[in-house]
């Protein structure tokens, strides 16, 4: 591929290290992204616990560093990722802001607040920083294909809609409301309905109506995170149905057809199920890193994107209309 990049990874956790291993099949961390996709050289981690950060550079072969500062000393860091708690969003992202620094990928969601955010956004844009935030399902293929149907008008109007998460409104259920903007459109109001505190004490998960410009509604339902994890949504169309499944694993997809018992009458009937690479999300995101630095492709989660999704959930958590 050409140049190598060199990347720092802020946070050697799970997402950053240690859910998976080199030799796994699927890619689930930023260590496993970096390392598989040419063109990236993982110089290393840094970590408040400098043991976490010592552990991760023995599984994937870089350096451990005992502070940011440290690791810019005398290194040319060219991708920061940033795998910490979503408190300390912040502060990393403005520590980092004075470093020349090509892209940094942050996990979501890219700050706690609106305040944060707009501040990132104004240093970001005046040192000419690039970010990318990990709202892993834009980096599916299948989920940019269903865009692009929808866009072609292949599904018709969306008539309604409902979705399922937990473990609070801005950590997991963002996810939920950047597929939504990402594969269909701008919501332009929302309506909480009720709310409760599954995971997070500063995040409540929501249930609401969000209402998107062409006026037709999606429920949105919070389920505690002790009972069990999940994330679906179900779309419905003019002419097809859409239910994204199993954490977005699965995508099926049902078509409006004559009933075979009731002259006159349409049912809506399961046709296909395809699986999507969810697993391999980072690795793509990764790719398109690459792909933004060397040939200029547009980065697929910019950071106003994240912004937009901030917005709408700190309006659910409020209990304020849009």
């Amino acid at each position: 591929m050409g140049k190598s990049y060199n990347v720092l990874i802020i946070g050697a956790g799970n997402i950053g290290a240690f859910f998976d291993m080199p030799y796994s099949k699927n890619v689930l961390t930023h260590a496993h992204a970096f390392s598989k996709v040419e063109g990236f050289n993982l110089l290393g981690f840094v970590d408040v616990d400098n043991k976490k950060a010592i552990e991760a550079a023995n599984i994937w072969n870089a350096k451990a560093f005992e502070s940011i500062e440290e690791a810019f000393t005398n290194n040319t860091i060219d991708i920061v990722s940033i795998c910490v708690p979503d408190e300390y969003h912040y502060k990393i992202l403005d520590e980092i802001s004075i470093f020349s620094v090509k892209v940094v990928f942050t996990e979501k969601p890219l700050t706690k607040n609106l305040i944060e955010a707009k501040k990132i956004i104004q240093l970001y844009n005046e040192n000419n920083i690039k970010c990318m935030i990990n709202y892993s399902r834009r980096f599916v293929s299948q989920f940019e294909q269903i865009k692009n149907e929808i866009e072609e008008g292949k599904y018709g109007e969306l008539l309604c809609g409902s979705g399922y998460y937990g473990k609070g409104i801005l950590h997991n259920g963002s996810h939920l409301i950047d597929l939504l903007r990402y594969i269909y459109g701008e919501i332009k109001s929302t309506q909480t309905l009720s709310y409760n505190y599954d995971y997070y004490k500063d995040d409540a998960s929501v249930s609401a109506i969000l209402t998107f410009n062409n006026n037709s509604n999606f429920v949105i339902q919070n389920i505690p995170a002790s009972n069990y994890t999940i994330f679906e949504i179900d779309l419905l169309f003019e002419k097809k149905r859409i239910r994204i499944t199993d954490s977005g694993f699965k995508i099926e997809i049902q078509e409006v057809l004559d009933s075979n018992v009731f002259k006159g009458y349409k049912n809506i009937v399961k046709t296909s199920e395809r699986k999507t690479e969810l697993g391999e999300a980072l690795e793509n995101a990764v790719l398109n890193i690459y792909n933004h630095l060397k040939y200029g492709e547009k980065l697929k989660c910019n950071i106003h994107d994240a912004y937009e999704v901030i917005k709408i959930c700190e309006n659910l958590q409020s209990g304020r209309r849009l």
